[in-house]
């Protein structure tokens, strides 16, 4: 049981059947490819602000129809007659032209392509120079085919999203043509294994869940967890209900409540014993989240009572012996997740050089997300970069959080500059999430739902716990747009897009 968690999260990344991480050369290529888009990109706004052709774009023809020729060398520049942006239109427009110029060359043949009536690829090299598609590397197996492919001599493999329902090839000399039609069979037969990695998108749509503070221990101040136990198991049901399955589940940060950093100068409790019901709790909590659908992978960050408020060497390594590597990334239908220990931004005093480590291998992780063309990049840890505002400073936060009622009246409260990353560290993190494109953080800590926006427009959406709940004084009502309670957090994500809901257990 233990070496499920230790397993999953180990080399900084995620290790999992069902979210197969690129090797070096699909990685290679990838980044070649958007090398390439960019070249695109800029050749067209280029043209678009001249209004004339440079030398290596495709003149115009007709309607706002593009000819080129397939099964040439030289590099093609596509675009279409709708005068969008560089967008994941033109994508699937590039990736099409691009399986068909490989399949086209292997077979001998040149092509004409016709897509919604705005795109042309068309064997006519007396009229233009040759011109191939920018990438041409995809290898289709010979075996499968339409059954609706007429030609006998083309041997690519049709996917879904990428194909026009209808297309004309031509032999080189023009003297016949083929039709065919894609089928729908053949729509959904299953990708090459060069492309079978989750950096490319699969899928128009996938899903993931957040969790936060299943904190066991807390409720009874650590003289027994069942209960907290008990709501993890609710979250557990109704995660492994879910339809479609999400691609992965994260627990963000707290996941038991004994840490000796909080409890060794107590009465109650020495450093030994603190340390022997963590390891208790860590135990039941493997235990207990072992129940998920083995399909979907449990992520697990670490919380300030995890590695204590000031995280250390010893803590750390603790956590890690425990659930794995303490931040990690990886890819999930196109877009990038990056894991991190943000405890280490609320207070790096006892471990300075570990943060240093951590803040390096951050943006080193967020450049080559955008040189990969992650669709979009989302970070989870487990403290709010912000509250309700990413400039705010600890004077600002006037609002305070009641100690929950489970403890006893004591009229002590949380203050929200308890919550939230001090400023001089956030600005760190906001700096780099605004330059690479972060479009959206998750969290927990405040033990209450909660979402904010940067100036830049990243999200920032804190999760209610799967334990005690906190309410704020200090929450301004239009940011309270969840209700309030124990529950998970349901992100839908869809081309450059997410919608989230929270759902109470």
């Amino acid at each position: 049981m233990a070496s499920r968690y230790t397993e999953l999260q180990k080399n900084r990344t995620v290790n999992h059947r069902c979210l197969v991480q690129p090797d070096t050369e699909q990685e290679n290529k990838r980044k070649s490819d958007e090398v390439n888009k960019r070249k695109n990109a800029a050749c067209t706004a280029t043209k678009k602000e001249s209004k004339i052709s440079c030398s290596c774009c495709i003149k115009k023809s007709g309607r706002g129809v593009k000819k080129i020729v397939a099964g040439s060398t030289n590099e093609a520049h596509f675009t279409d007659k709708r005068d969008y942006p560089y967008d994941q239109q033109r994508q699937q427009d590039d990736d099409l032209k691009a399986r068909l110029s490989f399949a086209l060359k292997s077979a001998g043949v040149t092509s004409q392509m016709e897509e919604f009536d705005c795109l042309q690829i068309e064997g006519d090299s007396q009229k233009q120079g040759d011109i191939s598609s920018p990438t041409s590397t995809l290898q289709f197996p010979n075996d499968r085919h339409s059954q609706d492919i007429k030609h006998p001599d083309i041997p690519f493999l049709l996917q879904e999203d990428y194909f026009p329902s209808q297309c004309i090839l031509l032999n080189p000399d023009e003297s016949t043509t083929c039709d065919f039609k894609v089928s729908n069979n053949a729509r959904n037969l299953t990708r090459p294994q060069h492309n079978d990695s989750e950096m490319i998108r699969r899928k128009p749509h996938h899903s993931f869940v957040i969790c936060a503070d299943s904190q066991i221990g807390m409720t009874s101040r650590n003289q027994e967890w069942e209960t907290e136990l008990e709501y993890c198991r609710d979250a557990i049901e109704k995660i492994n209900s879910l339809d479609p399955k999400p691609s992965f589940a994260c627990v963000c940060g707290d996941l038991v409540d004994m840490d000796s950093s909080f409890y060794r100068n107590s009465d109650q409790f020495s450093k030994e014993e603190c340390d022997a019901i963590q390891d208790r709790q860590n135990a039941d909590f493997k235990r207990v989240w072992s129940a998920i659908d083995d399909d979907i992978p449990l992520i697990c960050l670490c919380g300030n009572h995890d590695v204590g408020n000031r995280p250390n060497a010893a803590s750390i390594q603790k956590f890690r012996s425990a659930f794995g590597d303490e931040y990690l990334s990886f890819w999930v239908n196109g877009t990038y997740n990056i894991a991190l220990n943000n405890v280490l931004f609320s207070d790096p005093t006892d471990a300075p050089d570990l943060f240093e480590e951590q803040n390096a291998w951050l943006e080193n992780r967020l450049i080559y997300a955008n040189e990969h063309g992650a669709e979009q990049i989302f970070v989870f840890c487990h403290h709010p970069w912000f509250l309700y505002d990413e400039n705010e400073d600890a004077s600002d936060l006037l609002g305070s959080c009641p100690f929950p009622k489970e403890w006893g009246q004591s009229g002590e409260a949380f203050p929200d500059n308890y919550f939230g990353i001090p400023k001089k560290y956030r600005e760190i993190a906001m700096n780099l999430f605004e330059r690479y494109n972060v479009a959206a953080c998750f969290c927990g800590h405040f033990h209450q739902n909660l979402v904010s926006r940067s100036s830049f427009g990243m999200e920032m959406i804190i999760t209610a716990s799967l334990s005690l709940l906190f309410e704020s004084s200090g929450k301004p009502t239009e940011q309270s747009i969840d209700p309030n309670g124990r529950g998970i957090r349901i992100v839908d994500v869809m081309d450059g897009y997410i919608s989230h809901r929270f759902e109470q257990i």
